[in-house]
Formats: structure tokens, C-alpha cells, sequence
């Protein structure tokens, strides 16, 4: 299927659903930011989204939030203590 037509096809099952105006890459961005936030190793991850370089899923998706921060030099601190 080409990828025009699956867009298409996708926008007509969400406008029969009711759903607001989010377009199908917009979900599977959505999907993979929230398996690296799950902690899902990153390879698992390049392999759901079919990237070719387990580089390019770090590289776009590997955002550090406030409590990954926190967590990790709460580590460091107890490793030092």
C-alpha cells in the first residue's frame, strides 16, 4: 500500500471515530517516545520501528526527562556515599 493512501485511509477511520486531527506518523512518534520512556531497550525499540540504525532511534527519541536525571545521580550519590 502506498503511504499516501494508507494516510487517507487512516484519516477516514479517525474522522468515523470521532478523533481529533492527529495523522498516523504523529501516533507512532507517540508510540516509540513512550517505549523509551518505559525503559524498553533501545535495540527493541529500533526493531518496532523499523529504523535501520539502532543510532537514529536514540539520536531522535532519547529525551532526557527531569526524573531519568534525578534517578541517575541518585545512583551516582549512592555508589559515592
Amino acid at each position: 500500500m502506498k503511504p499516501t493512501n494508507l494516510s487517507r485511509s487512516f484519516a477516514r477511520l479517525r474522522e468515523t471515530a470521532g478523533l481529533p486531527g492527529v495523522r498516523l506518523h504523529d501516533l507512532r512518534h507517540a508510540v516509540v517516545s513512550l517505549l523509551m520512556e518505559l525503559g524498553v531497550p533501545p535495540h527493541v525499540v529500533q526493531a518496532i520501528a523499523r529504523h535501520a540504525d539502532v543510532k537514529i532511534t536514540l539520536k531522535v527519541y532519547a529525551h532526557a526527562n527531569l526524573d531519568a536525571m534525578r534517578q541517575a545521580l541518585g545512583k551516582l550519590h549512592g555508589k559515592l556515599s
